[in-house]
């Protein structure tokens, strides 16, 4: 990158880095102050909590500071995420978790609380992921449309996991600076980036659809480096292979009632599943489904963008669950093109002050699900 170049970036880099963390730091206290006040009131549903797996050494919710601010968040994945970080991949079915945040919640829990240093990584995660969403939006469009972006990335309902213990801030900071690292043409750090974003989740091999599409539009001899962004998914599978645990897909049909489908087929069986047995949490799932899709087809922004928020939306599709849908709300939070398109509908003068209403109702939306997740209602 030319030096002058360089030099405005960095200038520009300031007030990105500086906001995003303070809006990370204002998010993490909130998410604090709202799990500690809402688990004062949620009943305790033993029979429900007993019914997912690794609850049975859960320690039983109490008013301790230790548990208000983060026994709590001991939820659905973040066990199984705790359990590899301590105990490695010594059953089948933790397999469909993949290595990289329990690798770090590992190496950060030897200075602090395993599940604080799942907090940890994730919260710093997602400062990572607001800052590198406004530097990588702002490379083609203005300053507060960006901003806007962000915030509506910040209050998304259900966007309460990127500070819970889950790898999704963490996958989408990768994404989004792999992708920014491929923009300013440094090909080796965005295929480390993309290599790292293999081994978070299944979905992180998807980020290869915009470095693919850039490295054919710059076709530069070291965009060639990219070839080594599929690595870390791949070397995954293998080990499994090697050391017995067979193709993923058997352990999630095993395990996990959880198979590979068309998109058309794992939408046809939702829609079938909703018209026979009405269900709040489907038509939520299927109501985001809608709505990224529809603001998928309407934003104005760069076409690997778009390619990529389709194949998320295709990736996530060909996982066939039992119930249907379940945590589509989830996984669509890796669409980071829909929260440009939510903010370009509000750019114009007359329909600004209404974003904020709009963020706000996201918002109280986002608490109603950190609510039902944090009463084992709701799996994400």
């Amino acid at each position: 990158m030319p030096q002058t170049a360089m030099i405005s970036v960095s200038k520009e880099s300031k007030p990105a880095w500086r906001s995003a963390l303070w809006l990370t730091l204002l998010l993490r206290l909130a998410y604090s102050i709202l799990g500690a006040v809402f688990s004062i009131f949620i009943p305790v549903n033993w029979h429900l909590i007993r019914s997912n797996a690794l609850t049975e050494t859960l320690a039983p919710p109490d008013r301790s500071l230790h548990y208000l601010l983060l026994d709590l968040w001991s939820r659905f994945d973040t066990l199984w995420y705790l359990h590899i970080a301590q105990h490695g991949y010594d059953r089948a079915d933790a397999t469909v978790f993949y290595p990289l945040y329990p690798w770090l919640i590992k190496v950060v829990s030897t200075v602090v609380n395993p599940i604080a240093a799942a907090l940890v990584i994730s919260s710093t995660a997602a400062w990572l992921l607001l800052w590198g969403l406004q530097r990588l939006l702002s490379l083609d469009h203005p300053p507060e449309l960006a901003r806007r972006s962000v915030i509506a990335c910040a209050v998304w309902p259900a966007s309460f996991i990127f500070f819970a213990g889950y790898p999704e801030s963490l996958l989408l900071a990768l994404t989004v600076w792999s992708v920014y690292m491929a923009r300013q043409e440094r090909w080796w750090i965005a295929a480390i980036l993309a290599l790292a974003a293999g081994v978070t989740k299944a979905a992180g091999i998807v980020v290869m659809v915009p470095l693919a599409f850039l490295a054919l539009q710059r076709r530069t001899v070291s965009a060639w480096s990219l070839l080594l962004a599929p690595a870390g998914t791949i070397g995954f599978h293998l080990w499994l292979r090697l050391h017995g645990v067979g193709a993923a897909g058997d352990v999630y049909h095993r395990y996990w009632r959880t198979s590979t489908a068309f998109p058309w087929t794992t939408l046809w069986v939702g829609v079938k599943h909703l018209f026979r047995a009405p269900d709040v949490i489907l038509v939520l799932n299927l109501l985001f489904l809608i709505v990224c899709c529809a603001l998928l087809a309407i934003v104005r922004t760069r076409k690997e963008y778009v390619l990529y928020g389709l194949a998320v939306i295709l990736f996530v599709l060909c996982k066939q669950t039992t119930p249907p849908l379940q945590s589509m709300v989830r996984y669509l939070l890796l669409v980071f093109p829909a929260f440009l398109g939510l903010a370009q509908i509000f750019d114009r003068p007359s329909l600004k002050r209404r974003f904020a209403m709009v963020c706000v109702g996201m918002f109280v939306m986002n608490a109603a699900l950190m609510w039902l997740f944090l009463e084992w209602s709701l799996v994400l």
